[in-house]
């Protein structure tokens, strides 16, 4: 049997969409996907693409994006999408170690998760800055030498052995409370007179 042979124009342009297939195969992927499981800044993602039931993607594990400083409380069930790096993201992300190879990673290899936002959130102040968490908001410096909590029941300020906490109606105060640079617990009052009289001004 005599094998048919292709003209030589549909050889070449087979051979070129096979090449750029290879490739696409090869680059990173930018899937939607939504957060399955929490680590700190590490989240593993599920995939949220019809694939026509060809192929099964796998859940990755990967960094969220951002700083060190501000970090995100990011939730199972999150939603958002991964993009990709040029090359493997371990040595930087703590998920592996070394310098990064300059070769491409494989197509979900160099992953970072990117929340997106949705018409379904709560509505906000569009010209504040709005912060807010499941279980409050914390702010505090590298040391935690001044911390400030917010949770649903409380509102306290720590700095050092000082602190104020708002709940349930009440302020607690410890440490010296200074006014107006006298101390609050051990001013004095001049005029003062036995009896029912008010004292006179803060000494």
């Amino acid at each position: 049997m005599i094998s048919q042979k292709l003209p030589f124009a549909i050889s070449i342009n087979n051979f070129a969409e096979g090449k750029i297939a290879d490739n696409q195969q090869r680059q990173g992927q930018k899937y939607p996907c939504h957060v399955v499981a929490v680590s700190g800044a590490i989240v593993t993602v599920s995939f949220d693409v019809d694939t026509g039931g060809v192929f099964t993607i796998p859940q990755v594990t990967c960094p969220v994006i951002g700083s060190e400083y501000i970090r995100l409380p990011i939730q199972v069930g999150d939603k958002g999408f991964c993009i990709s790096a040029d090359t493997v993201l371990g040595g930087v992300s703590g998920l592996g170690s070394g310098l990064a190879p300059l070769e491409e990673p494989s197509n979900l290899g160099g992953l970072v998760f990117v929340p997106i936002g949705n018409k379904n959130w709560s509505s906000v102040d569009a010209n504040a800055v709005t912060i807010y968490g499941p279980n409050g908001v914390v702010l505090r410096d590298t040391a935690s030498g001044a911390v400030v909590t917010i949770t649903p029941t409380e509102i306290s300020l720590v700095q050092g052995t000082a602190s104020i906490t708002l709940t349930g109606g009440t302020v607690t105060i410890s440490g010296t409370v200074i006014i107006n640079g006298r101390n609050f617990l051990t001013h004095e009052h001049s005029g003062v007179v036995i009896g029912g009289s008010d004292t006179g001004g803060v000494v």
